[in-house]
């Protein structure tokens, strides 16, 4: 009927086949033979004046904007392995719209600045002084350089919300 070889030979290409067919069902979270099911998508309603569909920006979310576009100039050293710099969130002194902390990442490191803006000339140009840069501790932010200005005060939080396309406050 079928030699050793032949039968080894053929468990091989099926445990082959088994595996192709689990990493795909790993990958796209369903079976290959399983069609495309279209499910609505919900959305929202709301009346003007409950202020869900608000999009009048505020100050806080100009600076938000403008620092996550200038972060790299605002770091004072350089992402590692030629990545880029992006910011993960922010936190806003509690009553201030232009102090504030920001984290930010290139994939490999993790770094964090307390910036005061001058708001003096928004939204067309606002400037940054770099107050504070700081390195991950153990269990907190340990400061590298600067004077931490706001410490112990309460923070806003801000993290980026990929659905709506803008920062979004988190407390």
């Amino acid at each position: 009927m079928f030699s050793k070889k032949q039968i080894i030979i053929l468990i091989v290409l099926v445990l082959i086949l088994a595996g192709g067919i689990f990493l795909y069902w790993q990958k796209y979270d369903k079976w290959p033979w399983q069609k495309e099911v279209s499910v609505a998508t919900p959305t929202a309603t709301a009346s003007p004046e409950s202020g869900v569909l608000s999009t009048v920006k505020t100050d806080r979310d100009f600076v938000m904007e403008d620092v996550a576009a200038k972060i790299s100039q605002l770091s004072p050293e350089p992402p590692v392995l030629g990545g880029q710099w992006f910011v993960s969130r922010f936190w806003f002194v509690d009553g201030s719209n232009n102090t504030f902390y920001v984290e930010y990442e290139d994939g490999h490191i993790l770094r964090q600045l307390l910036l005061v803006a001058d708001l003096s000339q928004m939204p067309n140009k606002i400037s940054y002084a770099v107050k504070a840069f700081f390195t991950p501790g153990e269990s907190d932010w340990v400061l590298q350089s600067g004077k931490d200005e706001a410490i112990g005060r309460n923070l806003i939080l801000y993290e980026y919300e990929q659905t709506a396309g803008k920062w979004g406050q988190r407390n």
